[in-house]
């Protein structure tokens, strides 16, 4: 008979019925911890992969940002235009910069500095400014300029009251449309834009030529695939354009930078064909032909 003593180290002795003859404890010490290199590269990867899709969203959403304070600027551009009006028996402040007395901008003698540049009296001692009162509502936040050479971005219409769009590109008589009350249709009618007039500074009003597609004036094109418009009934948009010609290879934003064309860039196109019907809507048929 097996005393106590020899059952227990009989039991001890015993070997495992799993097979394995190793413990939990030593099984368990055996284990690998952490990460493999190739599951490190994986997560490198993943993160890497993430951080490009927040920068990009990042700035999409900072253009867009911007973009939308340029219509804001746009919108505080066109309350300060129809207060002018108000005041001065509902005629328009002229939209030149050089031409006359009233224009609303004075881009004229000492107001003009090195290569043609406008500096910051050209906009204070303009008409429009004591109805403005901020020079900084005068420049877009997307224009990517230098801002000291290029305090202002934004244009108004040349077919508006005494601008050139009457006397050199065709468009009605200025009494057509010098007064709230001869636009036919405001809300499709553009009054103000952004532009880059690559000769110093935007020279007097904005236009393009109505009937045939040249861009006498080019937009800015720096909120990339967009060209934001103010309107005569007061309302911004923001247009995405087509960017593209239906004869020039180039895109949209190369020919309107192209240095050795400063002024009427040929560019006939989806975009010119939106814009075109937008420069004096109805007054012809209104005021008959000219």
């Amino acid at each position: 008979m097996q005393t106590r003593p020899d059952r227990a180290r009989s039991a001890r002795q015993r070997p495992d019925r799993g097979g394995s003859g190793r413990s939990a404890h030593s099984a368990r010490g055996n284990s690998p911890c952490g990460f493999t290199l190739v599951e490190l590269l994986v997560v490198i990867a993943m993160i890497a992969v993430l951080i490009s899709l927040v920068i990009s969203a990042t700035g999409v959403l900072m253009q867009t940002s911007r973009g939308l304070t340029c219509l804001s600027n746009q919108r505080q551009m066109m309350l300060s235009w129809d207060a002018y009006a108000t005041d001065n028996a509902g005629r328009y402040v002229a939209p030149d910069t050089n031409r006359h007395a009233w224009d609303w901008v004075r881009s004229v003698g000492a107001n003009i500095g090195p290569g043609n540049t406008e500096k910051i009296s050209a906009l204070t001692e303009g008409r429009l400014y004591s109805y403005v009162g901020d020079v900084r509502l005068y420049r877009s936040p997307v224009d990517e300029s230098d801002p000291i050479l290029r305090p202002r971005t934004y244009s108004l219409s040349a077919f508006f009251t005494d601008g050139e769009g009457t006397s050199d590109w065709n468009g009605p008589p200025s009494w057509s449309i010098g007064t709230r009350s001869r636009i036919p249709k405001p809300s499709e009618t553009i009054s103000l834009v952004a532009e880059h007039d690559r000769r110093g500074h935007n020279i007097n009003g904005w236009g393009i030529n109505p009937y045939t597609p040249d861009w006498i004036d080019q937009l800015m094109t720096d909120d990339t695939g967009y060209f934001n418009f103010a309107f005569a009934d007061g309302h911004v948009e923001r247009y995405k354009w087509a960017g593209e010609s239906y004869s020039n290879p180039d895109p949209i934003e190369v020919a309107f930078n192209d240095p050795s064309q400063l002024t009427n860039v040929y560019y006939p196109g989806p975009d010119w064909d939106w814009v075109s019907k937008r420069l004096f809507p109805g007054s012809v048929a209104l005021y008959g032909d000219w």
